[in-house]
């Protein structure tokens, strides 16, 4: 595959209603038992589904896709197309409906028609002719960054608010190009250090962003195929600091956003950027920056009225 229609693309995930259930929203999460899990149906858009769990068969248009843990697939509209778990146990599978490019504001029509309706062809919402046609499926390069990926582009658009939901854009874009560039696989490690820290500071990026305390980076790192060591040595070679200096630069950074413009108290923040111990938060802070958070805050001399922890937002 060509991977140049991917600097072409801007996708957008289909809006979710308010209150929706996950395992009947447009994107989803959903534990299948073992049968049929989607009847004879055509969908409107189109439709991203990532395995993480199970043995599921996918049939489009009477040809069979094998869909194996950490696959993926991406139905296209206007297909006949059912599936079923395979396997013996529940199987979890993800999805995410949306359109390659913006194609205006989204008007509430038709998601699916199923058998034997016939479908409404010119609601149809068709891919550019820049994007391969018919079905596009592969295993999942990297699960570990896809299944992060989802699981954030599910948050944004269940739980955000509307800037949450135009933020969910871009995750769905990174996901779809870690899907599809086939550029990614052929890449050694000694020709692509940028690119292999590129992966490490996303992977470190993203757990800090979650506010939740993080694991051991060295355990973190080392779920990939390469060692600790190695991507600790590809990482400052491209940055030049070692991983976890740069994740207590992107928390220390945070918890000064913070410090200047809420009330929260220090132990707050220091939860809120991650860490479980409010003591050490403040200890590595005054290293960081020279001073206390109390000294930080106190040196912020003009700064705007404060909102109160009541109301301030992560």
């Amino acid at each position: 595959m060509a991977p140049d229609w991917l600097l072409r693309i801007s996708p957008c995930p289909r809006p979710v209603l308010p209150g929706m259930p996950e395992d009947c929203s447009f994107t989803g999460r959903g534990s299948e038992l073992p049968g049929w899990v989607e009847p004879l149906r055509v969908i409107y858009d189109h439709q991203l589904v990532l395995i993480r769990h199970g043995l599921f068969r996918t049939r489009i248009e009477r040809k069979d896709y094998a869909c194996p843990p950490n696959s993926y697939l991406i139905v296209p509209p206007g297909s006949w197309e059912e599936s079923w778990n395979v396997g013996t146990d529940r199987g979890q599978r993800l999805w995410c409906h949306f359109d390659w490019n913006y194609i205006g504001p989204w008007q509430w029509g038709p998601v699916m028609t199923y058998h034997p309706a016939r479908p409404r062809g010119r609601e149809l919402r068709t891919a550019p002719d820049f994007v391969p046609e018919g079905v596009l499926q592969g295993k999942i390069p990297n699960p570990q960054l896809a299944f992060d990926l989802f699981d954030r582009l599910f948050g944004k658009l269940h739980f955000g608010n509307s800037h949450d939901q135009l933020a969910a854009r871009p995750l769905l874009l990174e996901l779809l190009i870690h899907l599809l560039d086939d550029r990614e696989e052929a890449v050694g490690p000694e020709k692509g250090v940028p690119h292999l820290a590129s992966l490490v500071r996303t992977q470190l990026r993203n757990a800090v962003e979650s506010g939740e305390p993080l694991p051991s980076i060295r355990r973190m790192l080392e779920k990939s195929r390469y060692s600790y060591a190695h991507l600790c040595r590809v990482f400052r070679a491209e940055y030049g600091i070692p991983p976890l200096k740069y994740v207590h630069g992107l928390r220390i950074d945070r918890a000064k956003l913070l410090l200047h413009d809420t009330t929260l108290s220090i132990s707050e923040i220091a939860y809120r950027v991650g860490f479980g111990d409010p003591v050490y938060f403040s200890e590595l802070f005054r290293k960081v920056v020279g001073t206390t958070p109390s000294g930080y805050r106190k040196a912020q001399v003009g700064s705007p009225s404060l909102p109160s922890a009541a109301t301030a937002s992560r």
